[in-house]
């Protein structure tokens, strides 16, 4: 009983922190937040800030990891995919729903964050795109596949710092078409190699 009760004030502890670091992170990037203004933002004092993480950055590796946890949840829930059109479109509604926290991750991690999110999708994707080309080259699949994600990352950025004003439809459309430009292109090449 008493261990539950400790587990219970310890979750409780963490969560007003994680939240009281993404409401900072909306106005200050993280290099400029201090414990004792995330303490008094939670309402915590300083030892139970030390007593759940180490420093700030712990902290919001916590809250990353945790947004992936998510997503991966997200996404396996959704299975299995037809095709990459349907993880890309998904992946975008996720972001969409949970705009208030991703857009504090997205715009205050660089594309490291971004390149998380899309590596736990790796070897789903990979499969898809194996299914979608004729001629797989198994050596070249990296190169693509980075390519292609760099691209979805950089409208996703684009989308978030725009304020998300297109619908998570269109963009993801946009995504999309991109990505499907990009395997027509490589299977073309690799016809015309043949």
């Amino acid at each position: 009983m008493q261990q539950e009760k400790l587990h219970r004030k310890r979750a409780y502890s963490q969560k007003v922190l994680k939240e009281a670091l993404l409401k900072l992170l909306i106005d200050q990037p993280l290099s400029k937040i201090t414990v004792q203004k995330l303490c008094e933002t939670a309402d915590v004092n300083r030892t139970t800030f030390y007593s759940n993480f180490e420093d700030i950055f712990a902290l919001y590796r916590q809250v990353q990891d945790d947004f992936l946890e998510q997503m991966a949840l997200f996404t396996q829930q959704q299975k299995p995919y037809a095709d990459n059109r349907a993880l890309i479109c998904d992946i975008f509604r996720f972001l969409y729903e949970n705009m208030d926290s991703c857009r504090v991750l997205i715009l205050h991690s660089e594309d490291a964050f971004l390149e998380r999110l899309f590596a736990l999708q790796y070897d789903v994707s990979r499969t898809l795109m194996q299914e979608s080309c004729d001629a797989f080259d198994p050596d070249s699949f990296d190169y693509l596949y980075t390519f292609r994600v760099c691209g979805i990352i950089g409208i996703i950025r684009k989308w978030f710092h725009d304020g998300l004003k297109i619908p998570y439809e269109q963009i993801a459309d946009y995504a999309i078409q991109s990505s499907d430009a990009l395997l027509y292109s490589w299977k073309e090449a690799h016809r015309s190699n043949d």
